[in-house]
């Protein structure tokens, strides 16, 4: 977990949880870091353990006030089809798009949506890149960092 921190009234966390137990954990441990909402934002890489994709996003919906499902690397797959796999996994727990999920499939807005809903004593957890620097689609590496990007949205 790292703490972005640029004077405002919540909590930014990047961290690198990407799988379910991974996932499980940190929304857990943000549970106990805040006295308001838990804010996720994860996605799923492509061409890995499709069922992942529908545990995280329960695990999300379960343990999250708020989930926001977006691109991890998602290689050659379709990310919208990867989205509607996490979606359905959502919607299976009680999850109401739009109201406690939403799918933004560019994570660069995915993060910045985030930190527009967030008030104060939230705490908002980008995961599953962490510290990596690059994201994947078709067979191209892309520059991509979240603290950069958390930063930058802050």
């Amino acid at each position: 977990m790292e703490s972005i921190a640029l004077g405002q009234s919540f909590t930014a966390i990047v961290d690198f949880a990407h799988t379910p137990n991974a996932l499980k954990v940190t929304l857990e441990a943000g549970r106990k870091m805040t006295r308001g909402r838990v804010i996720s934002i994860f996605g799923s890489a492509g061409l890995r353990d499709k069922e992942k994709r529908r545990m995280m996003a329960e695990t999300s919906i379960e343990l999250a006030d708020i989930s926001i499902l977006t691109a991890e690397d998602p290689r050659t797959e379709s990310l919208e089809g990867i989205l509607e796999e996490m979606a359905a996994g959502a919607s299976s727990k009680g999850g109401r798009e739009g109201e406690t999920f939403w799918r933004i499939a560019d994570r660069g807005e995915a993060i910045r949506f985030a930190l527009r809903l967030a008030r104060d004593g939230d705490i908002v957890l980008a995961c599953g890149k962490g510290h990596e620097q690059s994201m994947c689609f078709g067979k191209t590496e892309y520059l991509w960092d979240d603290r950069t990007a958390m930063r930058a949205a802050l």
